[in-house]
């Protein structure tokens, strides 16, 4: 640690430790006790707990109590575009061995809904939740569509395992036309926590889709919840010829 450049000890240690994660330890690996890291660096325990947090609030390490402090895999980069089909990416991206339906069913579409839709209150749609999960860990993502049911009769006794584009593709043959999508950073509230695992307040993101027909009818709303310890986005920006 260098006192006299200016940069925070804690900032100058949390560097220190991001790298010691990155290039010299593997995922699972534990990073060496406090008291050790304050003889290495020559630091307090206040100034370890801060760059020890700061990486644990950003993902890279995970506290487990009465353990220790380890490495996290790397979060999985998720496409924002698809080259291939343009609704190709995110949820839909991930091999289908890892996604797993979680429920399927009716329902009266909601006022919230039902303006998303272009319906009106009280429609009936079709509301399916997928769930993500990778290594046989506990989910780390979930995704719920609602259909509308005039649109896709019966969808429910359908083989839902596809993607749902792929579904209204080939089985209803609607020439899907674009899409609109909103990403934002939400927290879990009791349910959410509950379906991904984890305690309240957890950063999520929320990535909804509303999915057009030729016509400009909406045909599905999604909302997709991300663990955001796991997850991040990218998206490569080129110049047109």
């Amino acid at each position: 640690m260098r006192p006299a450049i200016g940069t925070p000890l804690w900032l100058q240690l949390k560097h220190a430790l991001r790298d010691l994660a990155t290039f010299k330890l593997k995922p699972g690996d534990q990073i060496p006790v406090e008291t050790d890291l304050c003889d290495h660096y020559g630091v307090s325990r206040i100034t370890v707990r801060q760059a020890v947090t700061a990486l644990v609030d950003e993902g890279l390490l995970k506290k487990q109590r009465g353990r220790g402090t380890f490495v996290l895999a790397p979060r999985l980069a998720q496409q924002l575009v698809d080259t291939n089909h343009f609704l190709a990416s995110g949820f839909d991206a991930e091999p289908a061995e890892n996604i797993t339906l979680f429920s399927a069913e009716n329902m009266p579409a909601p006022d919230w809904l039902a303006r998303k839709l272009n319906i009106a209150a009280g429609d009936d749609v079709y509301k399916i939740r997928k769930v993500l999960a990778v290594d046989g860990e506990a989910p780390i993502a979930y995704r719920t569509t609602f259909v509308t049911a005039a649109l896709a009769p019966h969808l429910t006794k359908r083989d839902l395992s596809p993607p749902m584009h792929v579904i209204l593709e080939n089985v209803y043959g609607y020439e899907l036309s674009s899409a609109d999508e909103i990403i934002e950073f939400i927290v879990a509230d009791e349910f959410r926590s509950s379906m991904l695992n984890i305690g309240t307040e957890h950063p999520l993101i929320l990535v909804e889709r509303i999915l057009y027909l030729e016509s400009g009818q909406p045909v599905d709303c999604s909302r997709a919840y991300y663990r955001a310890d796991r997850f991040r986005f990218q998206h490569r920006l080129q110049q047109q010829p």
